[in-house]
């Protein structure tokens, strides 16, 4: 009680801070037992310039907030940088709870609160003043409209029973190109056949006029749903006896969850290279064909640091999973500025994970990956041997496959790419490592598609005296580290030919230095003789 006590003085304090015009009075703390209405000072007369106001709408917790705009006129800019309205999923101070910045004659949508406190901040500025606006807010114990990028979705009271005789409408509205995926976690309903008593409905638009998805009740999950536009509707009804523990449900935009197929790619935290929201999960799915391995590189994090009491992640975390859930192996969960290394899957699938708390926010993270091409790699004390499944690479020709330079292509058998390579051949050069000379080349396989360049590297090298070899693939990151050593090792060998050409310039000069001195000795000799002749 006592901490939750200071939570509330603390946003008593700073929003007293919120400044107003000397003489117009608005803003403050709202703590609505149902609701009531905000408007800008004057309304419906023109606002005052110069004016900024903050409201914070308080209610119990476990309840949500609703707002519903029924009026909307200001001074309209194409990034709303003149006057404004800005919407906050939680306190205004922390702009990961951004819901929306709005202007003009278009009123914003309906929003709901993820949790029991919203903000709303009104600015107008030193010119241009219209009508300004009129919302209504109430307290939401039950349904709602939801516009995050995530969230979670539960039954009153969850996870103790729920009472009888309720009915909730969640409404899910996410941006215009995405769609919705919904995923139940947990269903404990009263059962009966027809799902006709207490039971989950899904409508695959705003309204129970579009398409029916299906009734859900008993303890069956329904199935994971996908909407086929940026809208879905979840009623959830209960009769007036016999309850259940109810239901949890989780749901992501197109935005926070992608399954990614190709060769190799890039992926960011939402909103990436500006601050991504708060109280969020994000799912993105990697997966290849069979026989492949994916290695990932995170070339960017920033998240919220650690818990200091823990020195956990437990507030905002990115987390990788080797296979398609959380109930696989978790090879890392990293926070802060924290640098993972690169990762690489045992099999052909990995999971990222991204969670968000309620408060503070930062940049995110840049990902990229590649798919690990299945290369078995032998060598004999002569030769390299290469072969690449065909299903691994499917319609590539076999000129895209080849070692050291394209004159070294594959040769395709029924299953496999092929490639035989002398070791005089192709560009193979011999490397030391470990103090072992090393057999060392490069296979290249090419997935150019247009003007569209992908070529993927891989060393390969052969430890010739025990006939042991071995290949890695080399990522962009790579061939730029060993493109920098090869640009530092010429600049020595260039140095070191400077340096030995210096002693042979001054042997050369000391040469031509001797010999002057003589020839100079000789001519004073050849004067002394000439004189004591005459």
């Amino acid at each position: 009680m006592g901490l939750r006590t200071g939570f509330y003085l603390y946003l008593l304090i700073l929003f007293s801070k919120a400044s107003c015009k000397k003489g117009v009075k608005c803003g403050g703390i709202l703590a609505p037992s149902s609701g009531g209405n905000i408007s800008s000072p004057n309304f419906p007369g023109l606002y005052p310039y110069s004016v900024d106001c903050s409201w914070l709408i308080v209610v119990s917790e476990g309840s949500s907030v609703l707002l519903t705009f029924h009026h909307f006129e200001l001074e309209y800019h194409s990034d709303c940088a003149y006057d404004y309205v800005k919407i906050y999923n939680g306190v205004s101070e922390d702009e990961g709870n951004l819901l929306g910045k709005f202007c003009g004659d278009a009123a914003p949508p309906r929003f709901s609160s993820s949790w029991n406190i919203m903000s709303v901040i009104f600015h107008s500025d030193r010119h241009v003043a219209d009508t300004g606006f009129l919302v209504e807010y109430r307290k939401d114990t039950c349904g709602g409209v939801l516009t995050g990028l995530s969230g979670v979705i539960t039954s009153p009271g969850y996870p103790l029973e729920y009472s009888n005789n309720a009915e909730c409408l969640w409404t899910i509205q996410v941006s215009n190109r995405s769609v919705i995926t919904l995923v139940f976690l947990d269903v404990q309903l009263e059962n009966n056949e027809g799902c006709n008593f207490d039971y989950i409905a899904l409508f695959d638009g705003p309204t129970v006029q579009h398409r029916h998805i299906g009734n859900y009740c008993g303890n069956e999950r329904p199935p994971n749903t996908v909407s086929t536009s940026n809208q879905l509707l979840i009623v959830f009804r209960s009769d007036f006896n016999i309850g259940g523990r109810g239901f949890k449900a989780h749901y992501y935009s197109a935005e926070c969850q992608q399954v990614l197929n190709g060769i190799s790619g890039n992926f960011t935290s939402p909103s990436y290279p500006n601050i991504y929201p708060n109280n969020m999960k994000c799912h993105w799915s990697l997966h290849l064909p069979p026989g492949y391995r994916i290695k990932l590189f995170f070339p960017l994090i920033e998240l919220e640091d650690r818990n200091t009491l823990t020195d956990f992640c437990d507030f905002d975390s990115v987390a990788v999973y080797d296979g398609q859930s959380e109930t696989d192996v978790l090879l890392g969960r990293w926070c802060g500025s924290e640098s993972p290394p690169p990762l690489t899957s045992r099999g052909n699938k990995l999971l990222v994970v991204l969670n968000t708390d309620r408060t503070v926010a930062f940049k995110g993270f840049s990902a990229s990956y590649m798919g690990v091409v299945p290369v078995n790699v032998s060598c004999t004390r002569s030769e390299f041997q290469i072969q690449i499944p065909q299903q691994a690479l499917p319609q590539l020709e076999r000129e895209s496959v080849y070692l050291g330079n394209p004159s070294c292509s594959a040769q395709m058998t029924q299953t496999s790419y092929k490639i035989l390579a002398r070791f005089l051949n192709c560009g193979t050069a011999g490397q030391k490592r470990q103090n072992i000379t090393m057999l060392v080349n490069t296979l290249y396989i090419d997935f150019s598609s247009g003007k569209q360049q992908s070529i993927q590297e891989y060393e390969v090298q052969c430890d010739a005296q025990r006939k042991v070899a071995s290949v890695s693939i080399i990522s962009p990151e790579d061939r730029m580290r060993m493109n920098e050593l090869a640009r530092l090792a010429e600049e020595s060998r260039s140095l070191e030919s400077a340096q030995r050409a210096k002693p042979e310039a001054h042997e050369t000069s000391d040469f031509v230095f001797i010999s002057v001195c003589v020839l100079a000795v000789i001519l004073m000799l050849i004067a002394v003789v000439w004189l004591v002749l005459l």
